[in-house]
């Protein structure tokens, strides 16, 4: 019965002493801080707009350098893909061109004498001669790159 008076006894003990830490650390930690913004919100409407439109920037006949539009940079882009349309067709009608000559100088070795590049066989067994005679007169094998996994 004293073990059980003293349990209770150092249970409440503790449970004091750990609301007075949690209080103590309460007033030690440092509160959050707001965030700050860059520029603080503007309640006035026309003040954003006066500002908009003194961003606009119009032809002087004072200015040295031309004003940029969005007009203006819609032609010039328009202009140059027009220009890189223009090389890629004058490309492409090269290309046809050469490929045009290939091809006729495929039919001219085609057309050449065809007794110089053919290899006529009377029978199968003069392959099977060839595949020997190859294999006999040709490197040795232990010349030959061996493949090994």
């Amino acid at each position: 019965m004293e073990g059980l008076i003293v349990a209770v006894i150092i249970g409440l003990l503790t449970t004091i002493f750990n609301r007075s830490k949690d209080s103590s650390s309460e007033e030690n930690r440092s509160k959050p801080k707001p965030i700050v913004t860059g520029s603080p919100v503007e309640t006035n409407r026309e003040e954003p707009r006066r500002k908009r439109q003194d961003r606009r920037v119009y032809p002087d006949a004072e200015q040295e350098e031309p004003v940029y539009t969005l007009q203006t940079k819609f032609e010039e882009q328009k202009q140059d893909i027009e220009n890189k349309y223009a090389q890629l067709k004058k490309q492409r009608e090269g290309n046809k061109q050469e490929a045009q000559m290939q091809r006729t100088r495929v039919k001219s070795i085609k057309e050449k004498d065809p007794s110089q590049y053919s290899i006529d066989f009377e029978s199968e067994d003069d392959i099977v001669k060839g595949f020997i005679f190859s294999e006999v007169f040709g490197p040795p094998r232990a010349k030959k790159p061996h493949h090994r996994k």
